[in-house]
């Protein structure tokens, strides 16, 4: 139960991936074709395919392997002792020989069996839980990836895009040097600008082509073959109030692993305790006494002491684990809470950032460009200045790519933190583009 609602918790969380894939979801409508992939795209061939979720159900069948040895009884012990034999005088030849068959076992008292089988299924639990754990951030990996290859496809629009508006400014001089307007010297500048558009488009192109690698290597795919990830990298989900992330630290990875962690070091506490009751050697056998023909049944029990003595430092260990435990808790959960309030104000700096880039920076810098284009078009300014207000619109959608994926990022790491969603709704931001 314990380990299907932490699990539960996992696939909820990536499958849906909370806001940011709701805002996905909606900005690919359409179903994309095999080469385009959403976000739940990914993660279903990351669950399916990746080499290491395919290698982790053989750590749970080890740890079920080990419940079973736990549950074993002590083995039967079959055994035949002969004397009075090979000696000297009368014992020299088997006539006098005493020849005994018997079977033994070990009796084991105070419930040790059951002890060793509670504690094999908590290390089961512990193993359950640190797989999901990493399975959790393999398929946090998985999306952070797919969300730099919609930060650079974005990238490689703006390239392009710079590239048509340095294109259109060639041609925009030529006509100012055919009528005596400008000099040769604009048009050659014009025409730099454009080769070095040209080779910021070939640059991003390599970049796109090795980030889309590194997402497709998440499920095993080939690097060569690459592909689109569909989605709206400007669809920022709105985070929940810090005090709901504070109460979420109880579902993070690692304080449930400590709460298991302790279930174990409990379970060898009373392991060890059981130790102090002895187990019985018994033995039943039937013994054949060679000169009389006679036989007659053996039986002998042995019960090892001091016992209690020798289980306290395996008690005293187990109790010292407990207590480090929680220390150690203690100290994850501060650690956390002081991490979730850093990312917390982060993820509000990098919203108010992409709404200033939105709302004020970015129109700001359109209405630059625009006025600056007017202006060369009539001969009031020159090449210069259109070349520079073009490329501060271009730094300023470039910085709104960049925050936009930072944002996801940051939330991506809270909700991969907390082991749930963090979004209250989605609002759209399309006004950045």
């Amino acid at each position: 139960m314990f380990r299907a609602v932490w699990f539960g918790r996992v696939i909820s969380v990536f499958l849906g991936v909370a806001g940011f894939a709701a805002g996905l979801s909606e900005a690919a409508a359409q179903t994309p074709s095999a080469e385009s992939l959403r976000l739940q795209d990914v993660l279903a061939k990351v669950m399916q395919t990746n080499p290491k979720l395919q290698g982790q159900r053989y750590a749970i069948a080890g740890a079920d392997a080990r419940k079973d040895q736990a549950a074993l009884r002590p083995a039967l012990e079959l055994g035949l002792d002969v004397e009075n034999v090979l000696g000297t005088g009368r014992v020299r030849t088997f006539n006098n020989a005493e020849a005994t068959l018997r079977l033994g076992t070990v009796l084991e008292l105070g419930g040790k069996r059951e002890k060793r089988v509670a504690l094999a299924d908590s290390e089961r639990d512990l193993i359950t839980i640190e797989k999901d754990a990493e399975r959790l951030d393999i398929l946090a990996e998985a999306t952070r990836r797919f969300i730099l290859v919609l930060a650079e496809q974005e990238r490689l629009q703006l390239a392009r895009q710079n590239l048509e508006l340095t294109e259109r400014t060639v041609n925009l001089v030529k006509q100012r040097v055919a009528q005596g307007r400008a000099s040769l010297v604009e048009g050659h500048n014009a025409k730099l600008a454009f080769i070095q558009s040209e080779i910021a488009v070939q640059e991003q192109q390599s970049s796109l082509r090795n980030t889309w690698a590194s997402l497709s290597a998440s499920w095993g795919g080939k690097p060569e073959r690459q592909g689109e990830s569909v989605g709206d990298i400007f669809e920022l989900p709105v985070l929940a109030a810090f005090s709901q992330l504070t109460d979420a630290v109880e579902r993070n990875a690692d304080i449930i692993r400590f709460a298991t962690e302790r279930r174990v070091n409990e379970a060898k506490l009373r392991l060890s305790e059981a130790g102090r009751t002895p187990d019985v050697s018994a033995n039943l056998g039937i013994r054949r006494l060679q000169t009389t023909k006679d036989q007659a049944i053996v039986f002998s029990v042995a019960v090892p002491l001091g016992t209690s003595s020798r289980s306290a430092p395996f008690e005293r260990e187990a109790q010292s684990r407990i207590e480090s435990g929680r220390f150690e808790e203690a100290t994850a959960r501060n650690n956390l809470t002081a991490t979730l309030y850093g990312l917390h104000g982060k993820v509000e700096s990098a919203r108010n950032v992409f709404a200033q880039l939105q709302e004020a920076a970015l129109p700001e810098a359109t209405q630059a460009e625009r006025l600056t284009e007017e202006g060369y078009q009539t001969g009031r300014l020159s090449l210069l200045e259109l070349t520079v207000a073009r490329q501060s619109r271009l730094a300023v959608r470039q910085q709104a790519v960049t925050t936009a994926a930072t944002y996801h990022q940051l939330f991506l790491e809270i909700e991969r933190l907390t082991g749930q969603s963090m979004a209250v709704k989605a609002e759209a931001q399309n006004n950045a583009r």
